[in-house]
């Protein structure tokens, strides 16, 4: 009977450690889901990566866009600077003695008057006196132009042509005539009006033309000579006045 009652007891006590040997190896099993699990420190860390990492691809993205703006620059300053080589080579024609001439002209501005004209590079733009430049020939001091320009507010037409006609008049009473200047009407769309004087002194000239322009009047008094011929010279180049 004891032996059963210890055989009883014996089975009672291996249950009782068998079930105390299964609930300590379910709990690390408990454990380890618990540490897959993230931690608030590691879901800061991965927001601070994440930010991090967009940043950088902002930066990336601002520095391409300043790159293509330096380059839309560049492209422009190039475009710029081929404009101006261009305006640089302007040439302009002239007849003088019969022959026709093509030269290269620069662009110069009054220091007196508002204006700009392009002349030939051997030739010089300076203030004469107030309200009076002059053109000069760098190669043949004989040869110059005067240049006048006037608000059309300050005057008219009319007074101009008439004041030429009678400068004219007074050099050479018998030896003058007008020049025919239609063709400049045609072929510049931008001059309104232009006459022409001319006054001969043995081998000596003296043309007098008064250009109207949309917004002011220009009076030309060009010394020329025989042999030099350059009066068509200095009218095309009166003719950029603007």
């Amino acid at each position: 009977m004891k032996k059963t009652i210890y055989q009883v007891g014996a089975v009672v006590i291996l249950s009782a450690f068998l079930a105390a040997c299964n609930t300590d190896t379910d709990e690390p099993t408990t454990t380890n889901a618990a540490k897959e699990e993230p931690t608030e420190t590691e879901e800061v860390q991965n927001e601070e990566e994440q930010e991090t990492n967009e940043t950088s691809e902002t930066s990336e993205a601002d520095e391409s866009s300043s790159a293509q703006q330096e380059e839309t620059t560049e492209s422009s300053e190039e475009t710029k600077a081929e404009q101006e080589d261009k305006s640089d080579t302007t040439t302009l024609t002239y007849i003088s003695n019969g022959q026709p001439f093509e030269e290269k002209v620069v662009t110069s501005k009054s220091d007196e008057m508002n204006y700009t004209i392009q002349h030939l590079e051997n030739y010089t733009l300076t203030s004469e006196e107030p309200g009076v430049d002059s053109l000069l020939n760098n190669a043949d001091e004989t040869t110059s132009m005067q240049i006048e320009v006037v608000k059309k507010e300050d005057v008219t037409f009319d007074q101009l042509k008439e004041s030429a006609k009678e400068t004219i008049s007074a050099i050479a009473p018998e030896n003058t005539k007008d020049l025919d200047l239609a063709s400049t009407l045609t072929e510049r769309k931008e001059i309104l009006n232009i006459v022409g004087y001319e006054a001969l002194l043995e081998d000596e000239k003296v043309v007098k033309v008064v250009i109207e322009r949309e917004n002011l009047f220009v009076t030309l008094t060009i010394y020329d000579n025989v042999q030099a011929d350059l009066t068509d010279a200095f009218l095309q180049m009166g003719l950029t006045i603007q």
